[in-house]
């Protein structure tokens, strides 16, 4: 996969203006790891290959250093970011703060409409779960931790009416799904140090997303009963306590990584 792959959609979905356009299709490939980190961005080539100036392409990549998926290096030009356990660790610490205040403010004017958007998003990756013993990998990972994930958590905190803080936490879900979307598909779903191979991982992982499920539901039923503190604490279970596994497990990936390049 590369970048003219995500270039079919340009023309046929060209959103009003050039920059958002090439905006979105560069964000896309990024997330999606089809311009990996380390991949030098150069103006005027992505101006050929998208058939514009050089201008919307220049605003474009300003929009996504703002993002943090590109950053202007001395003598490379832009370069598409890498991440390490270390800011994948602080994602996650800035996630449960913002996320903890969006629960709260949304909390307080969760209505039934609200509660059964949300479930309705919880039914559906349920559904996904429940159709294979042995979960496809793209929809186990858009469920527990991509595009459906975020759905879930947008409309979750949608009532609370802070589009600046949505907006804000969205940027969070984007890079907390790129970098285990990289890393997953560095293996191919197969014998990533990560997270095991993936016959050892099968029952784990269909658990794992059960509790990840039910967890969103609690948060519904808490938002439901405006009880903003036990919404919290689902939460913090939610991203905190996963997100320590994940670290973890990631840390020890690059251990022995570290270790058999020695």
């Amino acid at each position: 996969m590369d970048l003219d792959s995500f270039l079919s959609e340009f023309p046929r979905q060209a959103p009003p203006t050039a920059v958002e356009s090439v905006t979105r299709v560069l964000r896309q490939a990024i997330l999606n790891g089809a311009l990996a980190g380390g991949s030098i961005l150069r103006q005027e080539e992505l101006a050929k290959k998208f058939g514009v100036s050089r201008v919307p392409v220049r605003e474009a990549l300003l929009k996504l250093e703002g993002e943090g998926l590109v950053e202007t290096q001395p003598r490379r030009g832009v370069v598409v970011t890498m991440l390490s356990a270390d800011d994948f660790e602080e994602i996650l610490e800035m996630r449960f703060s913002l996320e903890s205040l969006a629960i709260e403010l949304a909390a307080a004017r969760f209505g039934p409409k609200d509660a059964l958007a949300a479930m309705e998003i919880v039914d559906q990756a349920a559904a996904e779960m429940r159709s294979s013993k042995t979960p496809d990998l793209q929809k186990e990972f858009e469920s527990r931790w991509g595009d459906l994930n975020w759905e879930f958590h947008r409309r979750l905190y949608a009532p609370a009416n802070r589009p600046r803080l949505l907006a804000t936490i969205e940027n969070l879900h984007q890079l907390f799904a790129r970098h285990l979307r990289v890393r997953i598909a560095t293996s191919g779903g197969e014998e990533n140090p990560a997270f095991g191979s993936r016959k050892e991982q099968i029952e784990k992982n269909l658990q794992e997303w059960a509790d990840v499920l039910e967890e969103h539901r609690e948060m519904v039923a808490a938002c439901g009963r405006h009880d903003a503190p036990a919404a919290q604490a689902v939460l913090k279970r939610h991203i905190s306590d996963h997100g320590a596994e994940l670290m973890r497990r990631l840390r020890e990936a690059a251990q022995a990584k570290a270790g058999g390049a020695g």
